[in-house]
């Protein structure tokens, strides 16, 4: 199954919230501050919702209406969300590589895994990044050392570790914290 950060960031909004609108996702978002790093769209957000319900993850429950404001579709997770939710949120915790976020939109949106899943989640996200490095190290060495190409990889290479690094240690770093981060 292909990762949607579009329908994991709704199911996990909706499961926090129990129910809600577009606009409740979207405020959901904003308050766990998810809208600052990621780039998901209001329109994403909408077009994840007809998804999830064409699907079945999610249902209609009530549409509402205050005042002069249109119209609001409700919505609740079925238990076909919260599998299909617990599938695409154990592939955050595994990266969205190259992003660096999907272990952070993961735990952003925990509400049921334990600290112990997530240090095994943790621990496997470590074990990618270690061959990522790994993948870098031996593509390096398969060029020659003298070439432009060499020289232009080795540099941008560089970077990507570097980036890779940060990641890791953010992990672990979650790891050591764990109690701060239950339903960021």
């Amino acid at each position: 199954m292909v990762m949607s950060i579009a329908k994991m960031v709704v199911l996990g909004a909706l499961e926090s919230l129990g129910r809600g609108s577009g606009y409740d996702v979207m405020q959901e978002l904003s308050r766990k501050k998810i809208d600052r790093w990621t780039d998901v769209k209001k329109g994403s957000i909408y077009h994840a919702l007809r998804q999830l319900r064409k699907e079945g993850a999610i249902r209609e429950v009530e549409q509402t209406k205050i005042g002069r404001y249109p119209e609001k579709t409700i919505f609740q997770i079925t238990a076909k969300g919260r599998r299909l939710f617990d599938s695409l949120q154990e592939q955050a915790f595994l990266g969205l590589f190259p992003h660096f976020y999907g272990f952070k939109i993961a735990l952003k949106f925990n509400t049921r895994r334990t600290p112990e899943e997530i240090k095994e989640f943790a621990n496997r996200a470590i074990i990618l990044i270690d061959l990522q490095f790994k993948a870098m190290d031996d593509y390096l060495k398969s060029l020659d050392k003298s070439s432009m190409l060499y020289k232009t990889d080795s540099f941008f290479i560089k970077h990507e570790k570097m980036l890779f690094g940060a990641e890791k240690e953010w992990i672990r770093d979650v790891v050591r914290n764990l109690s701060v981060f239950r339903g960021a």
